[in-house]
């Protein structure tokens, strides 16, 4: 009986640690191989951390595989770790991290037509690369960069929270685990 419950026991903190993995990749034109490390969760959406030629740090994340859905052109994801402060992916020209006492010259039209250009420091930002499915964006550009602790935060939660907006208008929400994302990040970019 004992053995039994100690089997069980060891299989699900295999399968609880085993959620994230480290994937190879060999790149078509040039031959070279890179690592992400990666979480899809049970409806199919994926999140990916991998490390560029350059040595930047990048976070994809992608709808799930089990729909035709594209994500909005204006307005991108949003994505928060445990408790932290929530980061706004912004399309732009060059993806980027803003540092976090910057914040964003928004233009905000309110439920009364009335304009707005404060800054936004309710949430911290990223100018990002939007794809039909998926969004990519840097969340470490080197020490002499600006950050926003994504990397550490990773390593040390709990989950991880996307909130996002489809091309027809449709919001949705989606959460990943970070059960084992400390092994394989650590693994893909140190």
């Amino acid at each position: 009986m004992n053995r039994a419950i100690l089997l069980i026991c060891s299989l699900f903190s295999i399968t609880v640690s085993a959620d994230w993995q480290v994937e190879t990749f060999t790149h078509a034109a040039t031959q070279s191989q890179s690592q992400s490390a990666m979480v899809r969760n049970e409806e199919g959406f994926e999140l990916a951390i991998f490390k560029s030629e350059h040595d930047e740090v990048w976070l994809d994340f992608s709808l799930s595989d089990n729909t035709f859905d594209e994500l909005s052109q204006t307005q991108l994801p949003t994505f928060q770790i445990d408790d932290q402060k929530p980061v706004q992916m912004i399309r732009g020209f060059v993806a980027v991290i803003i540092p976090e006492d910057e914040g964003i010259n928004a233009i905000v039209v309110n439920s009364n037509g009335e304009i707005s250009t404060d800054k936004d420091f309710s949430v911290n930002h990223i100018i990002a690369e939007r794809l039909p499915e998926r969004v990519i964006c840097p969340i470490w550009q080197g020490d002499d960069r600006p950050h926003l602790g994504t990397i550490e935060a990773l390593i040390s939660g709990d989950k991880i929270r996307f909130d996002y907006v489809l091309l027809d208008g449709t919001k949705g929400q989606t959460f990943f685990t970070l059960n084992g994302a400390k092994q394989a990040i650590e693994r893909t970019i140190f």
